[in-house]
């Protein structure tokens, strides 16, 4: 299933690019920030990522995405160091609506796609236990304000994220039916960035 969601996007993004170039606005993101689940007690983590976008309009856009969130904790009991390491990978499709076309820029932008899963430990430097890559489906709206010079913009935005369970249990969604949007994990954040190639003015 991740395999495929990843080609489809990526073949998706690949058409629309070629489709759009002779037109539009080509760019590239790149973004570093902090999240934290709902979850009572949870950890900070931080992340970053990259992300590809078409400027249909000065006021459109429509990309590909892809972020990595790392979390890890340490142990140290009679000597022996205990380790700990997970990794959330979002791969998704992107839209975003800017309300103004200027130097100051709010936005409103969604991602959705495959949010990629996995974690292991170690004992001494060493792995005692390594998970399968999970795949879940997620989605995440998005509120922020980019602020341009020239053809480059600073980016700051809130995201919250969505990760749906899968109705069988298993570690992979598999197809569009065996989301379970019932079970759902969730997790805000705050990203800032900068875009290289802003269309508009």
């Amino acid at each position: 299933m991740k395999k495929f969601l990843i080609q489809t996007i990526s073949a998706a993004a690949l058409v629309l690019f070629i489709s759009s170039a002779a037109s539009a606005q080509l760019s590239l993101g790149v973004q570093g920030g902090l999240a934290k689940s709902d979850v009572e007690d949870s950890k900070t983590i931080v992340g970053g990522g990259v992300n590809l976008r078409v400027f249909a309009s000065p006021q459109f856009a429509i990309g590909v995405a892809g972020k990595l969130y790392a979390d890890g904790s340490d142990y140290t009991l009679a000597g022996q160091t205990f380790e700990t390491k997970g990794r959330l990978t979002p791969i998704t499709g992107t839209l975003d609506y800017y309300f103004l076309d200027g130097p100051v820029r709010p936005y409103l932008g969604g991602d959705a796609g495959v949010y990629l899963s996995s974690y292991k430990a170690e004992l001494n430097n060493r792995t005692v236990f390594e998970s399968k890559t999970r795949s879940n489906f997620g989605a995440a709206p998005r509120l922020g304000v980019v602020f341009a010079f020239g053809n480059v913009g600073l980016q700051i935005e809130g995201i919250y994220h969505f990760v749906f369970g899968n109705q069988d249990h298993s570690g992979n969604t598999g197809s569009a039916n065996n989301i379970d949007f019932e079970s759902t994990s969730k997790f805000g954040g705050v990203n800032v960035g900068l875009i290289f190639g802003l269309g508009g003015k």
